[in-house]
């Protein structure tokens, strides 16, 4: 890392290598498990917030409807969520995670917590909120960006 950059210029490049690294090492640490980053983050999201839209789910990620389209599909194959009426609109149909559903959400997110633990044995607990900190705020301001905030 070069001394000359200011800090605009650093958080660019170490977001890239951070993103080229984290996902190299999520993949080598995960690569054996059926574990599909989508299905985790829709998961989540169902099991944060209750049954919803398949447009919901889009926009909460940032995809188009036929990309989250075919990834519900999947979940509703693998018995992880099932389709519901909303109560509010009988032409419009809910996701709604399933027990299965939930189940491997939360093997999911333990193997994501060893992962993360492994990889930062040697980071303070204190780093640690402060970097999860940061990625939040970081997330919330890109999201904002995105949204026209």
């Amino acid at each position: 890392m070069s001394s000359s950059m200011d800090g605009l210029q650093m958080m660019e490049y170490e977001i890239a290598v951070f993103i080229r690294r984290a996902e190299a090492a999520r993949i080598a640490y995960l690569n054996y498990k059926d574990f599909d980053r989508s299905i985790y983050l829709l998961l989540f999201h169902l099991h944060e917030h209750g049954p919803q839209g398949i447009k919901t789910l889009a926009e909460s990620y940032q995809l188009d409807i036929s990309t989250a389209s075919r990834q519900t599909t999947s979940l509703e194959s693998k018995g992880y969520v099932v389709r519901t009426t909303d109560p509010k609109d009988a032409r419009v149909s809910l996701l709604q995670i399933t027990p299965l559903g939930l189940d491997q959400l939360l093997q999911m997110r333990q193997a994501r917590q060893d992962f993360y633990q492994h990889l930062l044995t040697d980071w303070s607990e204190e780093e640690r909120l402060m970097f999860g900190e940061l990625l939040h705020k970081f997330n919330r301001t890109a999201e904002q960006y995105r949204s026209g905030n």
